[in-house]
């Protein structure tokens, strides 16, 4: 029999059984979450105070919170945050959920600015949440940003990360397709995408996450604008920065799974040097990279 007063224990014990039975990959950790959230706290909180007794507000934002997520809600549709590179950014349906796989594009286009004395210029294509260009701006303080979507709703979630991080004054959110918006004055050190690239055809056998809830258009492009293949957009990505690089900046773009080969032949068919493709932590290869050459007809 369920009790009267519901404790911190309990909650966990029957929301994990409640989302194991609809499928939830680990649904103990995911129970944590949504508690911690439900309560105002973190998951830390709730081994130190395990009978805590919750309140009636805290137990109908938990139960309401666990029937959404046996629904296959992603989690961070739910909480409205999800955590990015050691930054919690808002998320919600306008964009896809951030995900640790593109931290790798992060994390390779922050090697290659390394490199770079003094400030850096930057853009972002299909910024989505705006977590890849914020992150960009608050790890590189001495960079300025550009963030383009072709989505309006993506760019207003956007620029409250940007607000949130205080990075407004060196972040510009513009919109419009893939490289279009960008200022025709500026050149960039680097320039990086996670652009759409799941073919149309493949939704309807995505995890139901992310076909029943995660936007097509940030899936599959407009009007499926990623093609059967999901690898359509790169050609234009690639020739487009190839033209606003300086010599000797990089173009890096996040792919799906079993497309690396086919856009780094892309990329070497632009003109890139130094060409490759980075695998992920699961041995996948996530992220396709190259350089502009310092010289012409190089």
């Amino acid at each position: 029999m369920r009790p009267v007063l519901l404790t911190v224990s309990y909650a966990i014990t029957e929301a994990k059984t409640t989302l194991e039975e609809a499928g939830i990959e680990s649904p103990r950790l995911e129970a944590q979450l949504l508690l911690a959230w439900a309560i105002g706290g973190r998951r830390e909180d709730l081994a130190r105070e395990p009978e805590r007794v919750l309140t009636e507000r805290e137990r109908l934002m938990f139960e309401k919170a666990v029937e959404l997520r046996s629904l296959r809600r992603p989690l961070a549709y739910i909480t409205g945050e999800r955590g990015f590179y050691g930054r919690d950014f808002k998320i919600n349906r306008a964009v896809l959920v951030p995900r640790w796989e593109t931290e790798l594009l992060v994390t390779r286009a922050l090697q290659k600015l390394k490199l770079i004395a003094g400030a850096v210029t930057v853009a972002d294509i299909g910024t989505g949440s705006g977590c890849i260009a914020v992150t960009i701006a608050c790890e590189r303080t001495d960079s300025r940003v550009y963030a383009t979507d072709i989505s309006p709703l993506a760019l207003l979630l956007a620029r409250k990360n940007v607000t949130r991080y205080s990075v407004g004054d060196r972040l510009e959110l513009l919109e419009g397709d893939l490289l279009g918006p960008l200022p025709a004055n500026i050149t960039f050190d680097a320039i990086v995408s996670n652009p759409p690239y799941i073919a149309p055809d493949e939704i309807p056998h995505l995890q139901p996450e992310v076909r029943d809830y995660e936007p097509e258009l940030a899936l599959a492009g407009d009007n499926g604008a990623a093609g059967a293949k999901g690898t359509d957009l790169y050609p234009r990505i690639f020739h487009d920065a190839f033209e606003r690089l300086k010599p000797g900046g990089w173009a890096l773009v996040e792919v799906g799974q079993g497309q690396s080969e086919e856009v780094a032949a892309m990329a070497n068919a632009a003109g890139y040097v130094e060409v490759s493709a980075i695998d992920d932590f699961s041995g996948i290869p996530r992220v396709v990279e190259g350089r502009k050459p310092l010289l012409t007809g190089y």
